[in-house]
C-alpha cells in the first residue's frame, strides 16, 4: 500500500511539475501584458483628456473675455445715456445671438431696473444674490464676477451671471449683469463623446458646477450640487493642470479627470473619463484572450491528467519489472530448494572476499562440506527426504555462523563456507562445531529418525602467490582426504600447493 502510494504521488508530483512549468509561464506572460496594455491605454486615455481640458480651457477664456468686453461696453453706455441703453442692448444682442440669455441692471439698493427679456414691472430684489453683494460690499474693486449657477426670476433658465459693478463719481451706482446661459457650454461640451460614463465641467473654486455635459447631466441641480473639497483640482496651492486618477468629486466613482484651472476667472476646466468606458474596447479583447487562455488551461490540465496517468503506469511497470529482476537475480544467487547461496554467486562472493582480503591484510578461510552417503539416502528414503537432508544441513549450518559468513551449495549435497577475517585454526573450530551441530540433528522420516554426517576440508588464504581458485582446491583436496580417512571429520590442508598434507580435526566414524 505505501509503494503503491508513492507511485502515485511521483506520477502526480510529474503532472504538477508539467503544469507550473506550462501555465505559470503563460498565465504570467498574459498578465503582464494586460497590465501593460492597460497602462498604455490609460496613458492615451489621459492624454486625450488633457488635450480636451486644454481645448475648453481656450473655449472658455475665449468666452470669458467675450463676456467681459460686452459687459464693460454695455456698462460705458449705462453711464452715458441709460435712455438710450435698450437700443443699445438690442444692437448687441444681435452680434452675441443665443450667447447671451439676458442683460439686466440692477440698481444700487438691488432692485432690478432694467431687462433685456421684458419690461421691469414690479419689484424684482436681487439684493440677495451673490452677484450683486460682491459688488455692494466692494464698490472700489473694479473687476468681473462669474457667479454659480441661478435660476432667473425673469428669464426662467440656469444661468451665469458676469457682472461688473457701476460707478459713478466714486459712488456705487448699481450692477450690469450679462447672463450665460448653462446651455450654452454644455450643448457645446456634449458635442465631443466622453463616452457613457464620462462628462466635462466648468466648475468654480466655490466647487459649485457651471455647466456639465454628460449622459446625466440632465439630472444635475445646480442650486445644490458641492462637489468634494478633497479633489486636487480645488486645491490652489496644487499645480494649475494635472491628471486625478481616483475618486470622482461628481459621483464618487473611479475616473481619470484631467483638469485645468482659471486662476483669474476662478474656474476649473475639468474632464473625466471612466475605466469602463476608455478599458472596453481593450477589456473585451482581454476577455477573448484569457478565454483562450482558458481553453489552452483545460487542454493543459487534461494533458497533465495523460501525463500522470502514464507516468504512473511506467511507474508500475518499472517497480514490476524491478521486481522481475530481483527475482531473477534471487533465482541466479540463491539456491531455490534450500536457500544458500548459488554456486557462481558463492564464487563471486569468494572472489570479492579474497581481494578485501589482500587489500586490508586480513585472513580469510574456506570451508568444504559434503554430506556423507548421500546416494544411500535418496535410494533409501526418496528424493524427497533426500531434499529435506540438504535443508536441514542448511538450516543448521546457517544457525551457527556469523552475519557476514556467506554458506552456498556449490552442487548437489556439496556445500561451501567463506569465513572473513578468520585464520586456519580457528576455521577448523568452526568447522569442528558445524560438523557436531549436524551431527546431532535427527529427521524424521517414515522409517524413523535418521542421522546425518558430514566431512569437512578447510583451507585458508596464503599470505603470497594464492588465489581463490587454489584456495578451493586446497580445500577440496582437504575434504577428499576428510572423506578417506572415513568421513564424518574435518580436515585441513596446510600446503600450498601438497595436498597431501592435511590435519584431521577430529575422527567419528558413523
Amino acid at each position: 500500500m505505501y509503494q503503491h502510494r508513492a507511485t502515485k504521488t511521483k506520477a502526480g508530483l510529474a503532472a504538477i511539475a508539467f503544469l507550473l512549468i506550462t501555465l505559470v509561464p503563460m498565465w504570467g506572460t498574459l498578465h503582464a501584458w494586460l497590465d501593460q496594455e492597460n497602462v498604455l491605454v490609460e496613458k492615451a486615455a489621459g492624454s486625450d483628456a488633457m488635450n480636451l481640458a486644454v481645448a475648453f480651457d481656450v473655449h472658455v477664456q475665449s468666452v470669458v473675455r467675450f463676456v467681459d468686453t460686452l459687459t464693460q461696453d454695455l456698462r460705458e453706455h449705462a453711464v452715458k445715456d441709460r435712455s438710450d441703453f435698450g437700443r443699445i442692448v438690442k444692437e448687441e444682442l444681435v452680434l452675441y445671438g443665443n450667447m447671451v440669455a439676458q442683460v439686466a441692471l440692477i440698481s444700487p439698493e438691488g432692485m432690478l431696473v432694467y431687462s433685456s427679456l421684458a419690461p421691469a414691472f414690479g419689484a424684482v430684489d436681487l439684493s440677495g444674490r451673490d452677484h450683486f453683494r460682491a459688488h455692494r460690499d466692494n464698490p472700489s474693486k473694479d473687476k468681473l464676477f462669474i457667479s454659480k449657477p441661478v435660476f432667473g426670476r425673469v428669464s426662467g433658465i440656469w444661468s451665469i451671471q458676469f457682472t461688473r459693478p457701476i460707478i459713478e463719481g466714486d459712488k456705487f451706482s448699481g450692477v450690469v449683469v450679462v447672463s450665460i446661459p448653462t446651455s450654452f457650454f454644455s450643448d457645446f461640451y456634449k458635442k465631443i463623446n466622453v463616452g457613457a460614463n464620462g462628462l466635462i465641467a466648468l466648475v468654480g473654486m466655490d466647487r459649485v458646477p457651471r455647466a456639465v455635459a454628460s449622459k446625466d447631466s440632465g439630472a444635475i441641480n445646480f442650486g445644490e450640487l458641492l462637489l468634494l473639497k478633497s479633489a486636487p483640482y480645488f486645491v490652489k496651492e496644487a499645480l494649475p493642470e494635472g491628471l486625478y486618477r481616483g475618486v470622482s468629486a461628481f459621483d464618487g466613482s473611479e475616473s481619470l479627470t484631467a483638469y485645468r484651472r482659471l486662476e483669474d476667472a476662478g474656474l476649473v476646466v475639468l474632464v473625466q473619463l471612466s475605466p469602463e468606458d476608455y478599458l472596453m474596447s481593450s477589456g473585451k479583447r482581454h476577455r477573448v484572450l484569457i478565454f483562450c487562455a482558458s481553453a489552452v488551461t483545460i487542454l493543459l490540465l487534461s494533458f497533465a491528467l495523460l501525463i500522470y496517468a502514464t507516468v504512473w503506469q511506467h511507474l508500475k511497470d518499472a517497480k514490476a519489472l524491478k521486481q522481475a529482476h530481483k527475482t531473477l537475480r534471487e533465482l541466479v544467487n540463491v539456491d531455490i530448494l534450500t536457500g544458500a547461496l548459488s554456486r557462481s554467486h558463492f564464487l563471486e562472493v569468494l572472489e570479492k572476499e579474497f581481494r578485501d582480503s589482500e587489500s586490508c591484510g586480513t585472513k580469510l578461510s574456506l570451508i568444504l562440506i559434503d554430506i556423507d552417503y548421500f546416494k544411500q539416502v535418496n535410494d533409501t528414503y526418496g528424493h524427497p527426504i533426500g531434499d529435506i537432508f540438504l535443508k536441514q544441513v542448511v538450516a543448521v549450518c546457517c544457525a551457527e555462523l556469523r552475519a557476514h559468513d556467506s554458506f552456498g551449495r556449490l552442487g548437489g549435497e556439496e556445500f561451501g563456507v567463506i569465513l572473513p577475517c578468520t585464520d586456519g585454526a580457528s576455521a577448523l573450530g568452526v568447522a569442528e562445531k558445524l560438523r557436531l551441530a549436524i551431527e546431532s540433528s535427527k529427521i524424521s522420516t517414515s522409517k524413523g529418525l535418521v542421522r546425518v554426517t558430514v566431512s569437512m576440508g578447510v583451507a585458508f588464504a596464503l599470505p603470497s602467490g594464492d588465489t581463490p581458485s587454489k584456495l578451493v582446491v586446497r580445500a577440496d583436496d582437504a575434504l577428499y582426504c576428510a572423506k578417506q580417512a572415513g568421513r564424518n571429520r574435518v580436515c585441513s590442508a596446510r600446503g600450498n600447493d601438497d595436498a597431501s598434507q592435511v590435519t584431521t580435526m577430529s575422527t567419528n566414524d558413523s
